[in-house]
Parts: C-alpha cells; structure tokens; sequence
C-alpha cells in the first residue's frame, strides 16, 4: 500500500487544471472541447478516492445548468466537499443552483471567474444572492467582444451584484478584459466606467491584469493609477511598440506597468567540439556503396524528397520556413554527386522564367532528365518549346500535373503526344487540362501504367465518341488494369465513353466535378452500369439532385461503396434509395441539411460515421441548444451508433442533460 502523500504526488499532475486555462476570459472557452472526466481516477480504489476527492473539487469550472444542478445536488448531500474549493469558474448564469454552490464554497473559495456572456433566459438570481456570501481574493472578468453587446435584466442583475461585491470583497487581483477600443460601444463603455469607479473606491486591490489586445493605452487606467493600495498593472496581452510608447510616457503608468515578455529565447545552438582528427571523412572505412547508400538515405529526407512528390506541398511555405536545399550542393563534390538527383526529383513550375532555367540545365546536362519524378505546373510557362524541351529529356517521369485544379491554360497536343512517348510506359500519375483538338480515344492507350488519372475540359462543345459495342477491339479499348483513382473535372464526363469498355479491373475511386450538367448523364449512367460495382470510393456534387433524368439511383449503381463524399453540402436526393445499402461506411460532406429534413440513414444499416468538412461543434451551452446539427448527432448515435464528426476531427459526445426543471 502507498503512502497517501505518494499517490497525492501520482495524482497531482492528473487532475490539476492549468490557472491559465482557468483564467482564460476569451470568446471560446479553454474548456469547449470535450474530454473524459477526470472523476474516473476516483474509481479506482477507495484510497484515490480518497486522496483525489480534495484535487477534483479545488478547481470547478461550470459550464451549464445541469452541471451547476448535479453540483448543488452534491453540495446538499455533502456540503463538507464544498470545503474544497478553492477556485470557481462559472461561464454562464445558471439559475438558482448557483446560490447553494457559493454558499458552500464561501469559507475556501479564493478565485473566482464570471462571465458576462448572459443571455435573457440565463436566470442570474443564484448567482445574485451567493456572490455576496464569499469573499474572494481575485476576480475575473470575461465579457466576450461582439459586434451587438449582450444587455438584458438578468446580465444588469449580475453586474449590479458583482460591483457590489467590489466595494465588499477584499480582493487583492482583478482581472478585466476591456482596452480603449471598448469606449466605441456605449453597451461596454458604461460597464467599464461602472468596474472603474468600485475599482476605484477599494483598499484591498494590489494588481489589476487587462487580458485584451489593445491598439491603445486605455484612458480608464490613468484613472486608477491613483489607487493608494494598486502595486501592479499587469498587461497580459502582447503590447505594440507604440503602447509602450504610450505607456512610458505616462510616468505613474509605467512605474505600475508591467508587460508581457514578448522576448524570443535564443536558440541553443550545441557547438561540436573539434574534430581530433583534421583528416577525419565520416564512413571513410565503410565500403563505397555502403556510403553512399547510407548518405543518400540521410539526403532524401534533408530534402524533404517525400513531401514534395505530394501534389498539396506548398513550395512557397516551405521557403520561408526552411533553409535553401543549394548550399547542401556546395559541400563537396560527394553531396553534390549523390544529393543532386533528389533535387531535380520534383519540379515545380509556376512560370517561364523559373522554367527557362530547369530548360537550361537540362540542356547542358541531359542525363538529368532521367532524375526527374514529378513534375507540377501552376502557373503560364509562355512558349510551349519550353515544356516540350523538359519533357523530352524526363525518360522516368511518374507524376505529371498539368494544373488541374486550377487550369489557367490546356497542356498542348504536341506537349501530350511527347508525354506519351517519353513517359507512356512510367507514368502513374497524370493531372491535365488537356487540349482536345483530337477525338480519338487511343490517346491514353499509351499510359498502360497509370494508376491515378485527372481529366480537365472546359469545352462544353466538345464530346467523346460514343464507341459502340460491336466495335470494340483491344486496339480501342485498353485494358488500364492500373488504373484505381479517375477524377473528371469540368465538362471531362464525356470521356467516360473512353474508358466504358476497359476492363479498369484496379479502380476503386471516382471523383466527378464540382457541377454535374445534365446532359452528362447518358456517359455517367453507361459508365456507371458497367463499371459500378467495383467502386468503393465516390465523390459526387451536392447539385446532382436537379438531374431528374437519372433513371437509377446513384447508390444503386455502385452496391460495394464504402464511402461516399459530398463536394458540398449533405444531399437528400443522392441518400434516397429504395432497397437498402449494404456496404457504405462513412458519409462525408461540408454541413448536414436541417433538422427538419430526413437523412434516409435507416437505408444504410452499416453506417458508422458522417464527416462535416466545414463545420464546427458550438462551444456554449446556448448555442449547443439552438444547433440542428447537434440534435441530429445526439439522435444518430442513440438510435443507430453513428458518429457525426467535425471538421477537426471531433465526434459529438452528448452533454449532461438537466433532470429537471426548475424555477429560478
């Protein structure tokens, strides 16, 4: 058995809450995100229970009436737990259960944090009659800034209360989280002359902390820098050079002042002691392969080989964050031997100019053509010799990127045909907007390799060929065996007639465009009949919906799906099936359709999880209460196990409910 003074030490960093976080007066509280209680260490045994029963209850944050209601139950029962606390932090008003909390907790309680984010149904009355019971040694002050301040009854009830409680309370720190911006609104320039002036009368007050980020020296401390007891103005915000400047010329207000540390500590830098050896070459002794193995393993992440083959890296980000890959060139003609295939591993051509000299160097050195990985075009490289002449020299290319995505111009026929040429048999990645001057479908033929394809057309006039049947030959229609991931974008749904008759015996992803035109249907639908039930990935628009002329289902045509994704919003009309989906997994989309529409989830009885792209859970009780979407997730879980995760990656876990009502 330990002793209780070791498991106090066990249990101590466990459920200790930060006095930042307890402090934090910003718009989103420190404790929004949910995580598991720390009231499970007290589970354990009898001793933690013992022991961990003072740490669980010295710091209380209080987030919503049912928790203030379990709280004031507990108190009832067993006020001598009220002994325990130390600091209260309440974000709302929470109804009568509040007084029974102060009451408890007045003879130990030493911090305490109100918000004034009050709304009219947020009864104060608790709050308004225990406030007066205690006597706390620091209050904090949040009123979240907003372009409308809150002002109502129940908000005027608590901030009478509370200066009240000022001119009482022999608190020593106050926290206020106004700068001289707030004077603009008449709703928070009243609350800060009223905090100002029963700031003004007290004789306890040594320190006085503005949390705000202030453009400004605010007037109202002037004020208060004549405050007989007042040691300290601490700014606990990031100040400007110019508030310093402001501040310093003020001479009381900067013998009070004291401001945050804004100074970057320097970088330990370890200084490598002298080589005993002035002769010394690492891995001298090793075999020359060995070496050069081990250091071209050491180079290939050095220069991030890896991450630039990524279609998403961001070349200027990383430019401003990380050192040249140049002077790792210059060290000796070893690393310039063995590090210079990677550097050309991946080109990133944004314009002609940049573009003109990878043209050059590869024109004095031709052998590094055979280096080149992936190539990614995101900008206009004028004359189209110039991609013609890096094309022609990369013999192993396995990525070429065209700017798809974000097309400003079409990859020539002549550029295309070379591709093809050099690159048809290494190619496995292809993403093109592409010139469409030609209308056979053998244009891809030569890409036997391909295991990712992007088509882009923005030529509505433009169409496939409709192969028939009867004509089709292995000449016509490659097999594309490879080939897992086909994107379309724009008006490229006409090439489904390309690959309709190919075996695609690998592909598992279908991507369609952002706008689905309707007269698309006929090539999707004959696409889709044929090639359907290999699909376990699709991504479709929300728009699709208004194509009336879809005789199938969409859902009905790819039965082994596992995931389908929305580019935007959830869509009522692609979910709508007769028999139900086997196989479908997760449902991704940007937000959720409202509460009064149904998500048809009973057809799909092996659904575990709905993701929302561009959606954030509420981080207060209010807004917890008046959002669709987490009414939605709190039904979806308790009547069929579904998690409705956000866009960071957080499921919704249903909060403590009220078990009863109460009149305030």
């Amino acid at each position: 058995m330990l002793p209780d003074e070791i498991i106090l030490e066990i249990l101590s960093p466990a459920l200790k809450v930060p006095d930042k976080a307890f402090s934090d007066s910003s718009s989103i509280s420190p404790f929004a995100t949910y995580c598991a209680s720390s009231s499970v260490f007290l589970l354990v045994c009898k001793d933690w229970l013992r022991v961990a029963t003072p740490l669980l209850y010295k710091v209380v944050v209080l987030r919503s009436k049912a928790q203030a209601n379990v709280l004031e139950e507990v108190l009832r029962v067993n006020p001598q737990l009220g002994q325990f606390i130390k600091k209260l932090r309440v974000e709302g008003g929470y109804g009568a259960a509040m007084q029974t909390i102060l009451e408890a907790a007045a003879s130990s309680l030493q911090d305490i944090f109100l918000s004034l984010a009050i709304r009219s149904s947020d009864s104060t009355v608790g709050l308004c009659k225990g406030l007066p019971r205690i006597n706390p040694k620091r209050v904090i002050i949040s009123d979240p800034r907003t372009q409308n301040p809150l002002k109502n009854k129940n908000l005027d009830s608590l901030l009478k209360a509370i200066y009240c409680g000022l001119q009482t309370w022999d608190i020593q720190t106050i926290n206020l989280p106004y700068g001289q911006e707030d004077g603009a609104s008449s709703v928070r320039a009243n609350r800060v002359e009223g905090f100002v002036k029963v700031i003004a009368q007290s004789t306890s007050i040594h320190t006085i902390q503005l949390s705000a980020l202030l453009e400004d020296a605010p007037h109202f401390v002037r004020r208060l820098t004549k405050l007989p007891s007042l040691e300290t103005i601490d700014f606990t915000a990031n100040l400007n050079d110019g508030v310093k400047s402001l501040i310093d010329a003020v001479p009381e207000l900067k013998a009070l002042a004291h401001l945050e540390d804004q100074s970057v500590p320097a970088k330990f830098d370890v200084e490598a002691a002298a080589s005993l050896n002035p002769n010394f070459v690492p891995l001298s002794s090793a075999l020359e392969a060995t070496r050069n193995a081990i250091w071209c393993r050491i180079f290939f992440f050095v220069l991030d080989v890896e991450e630039r083959r990524n279609p998403s890296f961001d070349n200027r980000f990383t430019r401003k964050k990380k050192p040249s890959r140049v002077p790792i060139l210059c060290v000796s003609k070893l690393f310039n031997q063995l590090a210079l295939p990677y550097v050309y591993d991946s080109l990133r051509l944004c314009s002609s100019s940049r573009t003109q000299l990878v043209v050059d160097q590869l024109q004095q050195r031709k052998y590094l053509g055979s280096w080149i990985h992936s190539i990614f075009v995101s900008g206009y490289l004028g004359d189209s010799a110039h991609m013609i002449a890096i094309l022609s020299q990369a013999t192993n290319l396995r990525f070429f990127d065209y700017g798809a995505f974000n097309p400003a111009y079409a990859l020539p026929m002549n550029a295309f045909n070379l591709l093809a040429k050099m690159a048809g048999a290494s190619l496995i990645g292809l993403e093109a907007k592409l010139d469409f001057s030609f209308s056979s479908p053998d244009i891809f033929k030569a890409f036997s390799q391909l295991h990712i394809l992007a088509i882009h057309i923005d030529n509505p006039e433009y169409r496939f060929p409709t192969i028939a049947t009867s004509s089709m030959d292995t000449a016509l229609t490659p097999s594309h065996d490879l080939l897992h991931t086909l994107h379309i974008i724009g008006w490229a749904m006409f090439s489904l007639n390309v690959f309709k008759y190919s075996s695609l015996a690998s592909l598992h992803t279908l991507i369609l465009p952002l706008i689905f035109h309707e007269h698309c249907m006929d090539p999707f639908i004959a696409f889709m009949r044929i090639h359907g039930a290999r699909l376990r990935h699709l991504v479709v628009p929300s728009d699709m919906e208004r194509c009336e002329s879809m005789p199938t289902p969409m859902l009905e045509l790819c039965p082994n799906l596992i995931d389908l994704r929305f580019h935007e919003d959830y869509s009522i009309a692609h979910t709508t099936i007769k028999t139900p989906h086997a196989s479908l997994i997760k449902i991704i989309a940007a937000t959720l359709p409202p509460k009064t529409s149904r998500l048809n989830v009973e057809m799909f009885p092996s659904l575990q999880q709905i993701e929302l792209k561009r959606f954030g859970w509420p981080t207060n009780e209010y807004d917890i209460k008046n959002c669709g979407s987490v009414a939605i997730a709190e039904a979806l879980l308790a009547e069929r196990g579904i998690k409705v995760i956000d866009s960071a990656g957080k499921d919704w876990v249903p909060r403590l409910k009220k078990k009863r009502a109460r009149k305030p």
